[in-house]
């Protein structure tokens, strides 16, 4: 009997809970849940922070969607990167042949600012026969092939007619100013190299600037080309200076009398 009672003493010794046991572990379960549930919160923070991404992504989708028109959608270009070349592109001056069509185009180029357009043009024909495989040379060739047509055509449809040229020649001579008025018979004579009436000038000019020879040959080419020439020199008085040559008697009819006669008369 006293040793069960002993051991029922010793089992409800063993038993006996301590002192604030159910209270640490009630505070245990207590913080257990509280960081559950803020673990479950955060995962709902979470969650929703992703889904009110998502929602701005596609209202932002939306609107740019909505900013192309329904009708333009289709064709709205993909963007794609652009492969490499298979070949790098050839650097112009790498070549003997390209150095020297450059150096032929700068000429042409030169003569442009010069506006010697006829000379250019020769340039550019060279250029374009001698080196045809200069594509790149060639192309800006052509360009100033084309600049030389427009210059040219300009200066034409500006330029001086005749009679206006043949005008300023003559009151150049009245004035005279001689070698002024030989350059404006000279330029026309390049158009119209068969006119008479300009060798009779010409041949006025160089009498009354004392060129005894240019005016002798250029009457003699006017009488040639029309014998009424030889009247007008006769009796015209630019050709005064010119009576006491043999030549011009006998290209005008014109008698010449001796010096001793000339006295007596």
């Amino acid at each position: 009997m006293a040793k069960s009672q002993a051991r029922k003493k010793a089992t409800n010794r063993k038993r006996k809970p301590r002192p604030g046991g159910k209270r640490q572990v009630a505070a245990r379960k207590t913080k257990a849940g509280a960081k559950t549930a803020a673990r479950a919160s955060s995962q709902k923070r979470k969650r929703a922070t992703g889904a009110g991404r998502k929602r701005r992504l596609s209202a932002r989708k939306s609107t740019v969607t909505s900013a192309v028109p329904s009708a333009t959608r289709k064709n709205v270009p993909i963007l794609r990167s652009t492969p490499p070349p298979e070949k790098p592109p050839r650097l112009l001056g790498d070549t003997k042949s390209t150095t020297a069509a450059l150096s032929l185009l700068e000429r042409v180029i030169k003569l442009i600012f010069a506006q010697d357009f006829k000379r250019a043009r020769a340039e550019i024909k060279a250029l374009l026969e001698t080196y045809p495989a200069e594509k790149e040379i060639l192309a800006r060739a052509r360009s100033y092939l084309r600049i030389c047509n427009r210059e040219e055509a300009v200066l034409h449809k500006s330029a001086v007619t005749g009679d206006q040229l043949y005008t300023f020649g003559i009151v150049e001579h009245n004035r005279g100013n001689y070698d002024s008025a030989i350059s404006a018979f000279n330029q026309l004579l390049a158009r119209q190299p068969d006119a008479d009436y300009l060798y009779y000038a010409l041949a006025a000019s160089f009498a009354l600037k004392g060129d005894v020879q240019q005016a002798l040959a250029n009457l003699r080419r006017a009488v040639g080309l029309n014998e009424s020439n030889r009247v007008y020199a006769k009796n015209d008085p630019d050709f005064n200076s010119l009576h006491e040559h043999g030549e011009f008697a006998d290209l005008v009819g014109v008698v010449l009398q001796e010096k001793g006669e000339a006295g007596q008369s």
